[in-house]
């Protein structure tokens, strides 16, 4: 083959890698803008139902509404409990009262006779029930400040686990769409090398490429995967259940 002929060949050959290399770059580049921010992702209705769902069923808001209907039945009994200073007896009295003698058997007359019955109130019993229910209502208002408190943490970090997750999201799109290109690359080199119009050293060096897009995506999967159990361990159910 002339040489003219030859080093146009390899002109043409240069140029059509380069046009390759060039539009995979603008493959990518159009990728990376399309998931440049997440913030179109996210749904603030869907967090919504998040956070209704982590505290309808997140055992620690159970554990504190519990202690809520435990301070609100410790003042009804507070409340009742005013009774206790006043206290009812009776006794039992017989008309007639029989007292044995040496003399014999004599009977004798007592001014009461029969069922007697008396109201006792004590008042120091009465003067405390006043700080025992100021007491239980304050564990009541205790216990609700507790649970508004656990509200807002809750809330705070299931929005905190959804934008780690929808995160972990668009980060994966992006490692799949570089394992794709990465991919696309090294076979076209792959091809190019068993023709020999490609180096060893530029094989080894796209595999390497390959290799390691391909790490970075198993490392995304991972994190998404994490992501979405923590967010699951706050919902208390799978994500796909939540409507």
């Amino acid at each position: 083959m002339p040489k003219q002929a030859c080093t146009f060949l390899n002109l043409v050959m240069k140029k059509g890698k380069l046009l390759f290399v060039l539009i995979v770059f603008i493959i990518m580049y159009k990728n990376g803008l399309a998931q440049q921010s997440i913030l179109p992702d996210i749904s603030e209705d869907y967090i919504a139902r998040l956070v209704a769902t982590a505290e309808a069923n997140y055992p620690q808001v159970k554990s504190n509404q519990n202690k809520i209907n435990i301070a609100q039945s410790n003042i009804g009994k507070a409340r009742v409990s005013y009774l206790d200073a006043f206290s009812l007896s009776y006794i039992y009295q017989p008309q007639n009262n029989n007292t044995i003698t040496g003399n014999g058997t004599s009977q004798s007359s007592i001014y009461f006779n029969g069922f007697q019955a008396g109201l006792f109130f004590n008042l120091g019993t009465f003067l405390e029930k006043p700080y025992m229910v100021k007491q239980a209502r304050q564990e009541l208002e205790e216990a609700n400040n507790d649970q508004n408190q656990y509200y807002l943490t809750i809330t705070n970090e299931v929005k905190k686990r959804y934008y780690t997750y929808v995160g972990d999201i668009a980060n994966l799109k992006l490692q799949n769409q570089a394992a794709l290109d990465e991919q696309n690359i090294f076979n076209d080199v792959k091809h190019k090398f068993e023709k020999g119009e490609e180096t060893f050293d530029d094989y080894t060096k796209s595999q390497s490429s390959l290799n390691t897009v391909y790490a970075a995506k198993i490392a995304a999967e991972t994190n998404l995967l994490i992501a979405k159990a923590d967010l699951e361990e706050l919902l208390g159910e799978k994500l796909e259940d939540v409507r």
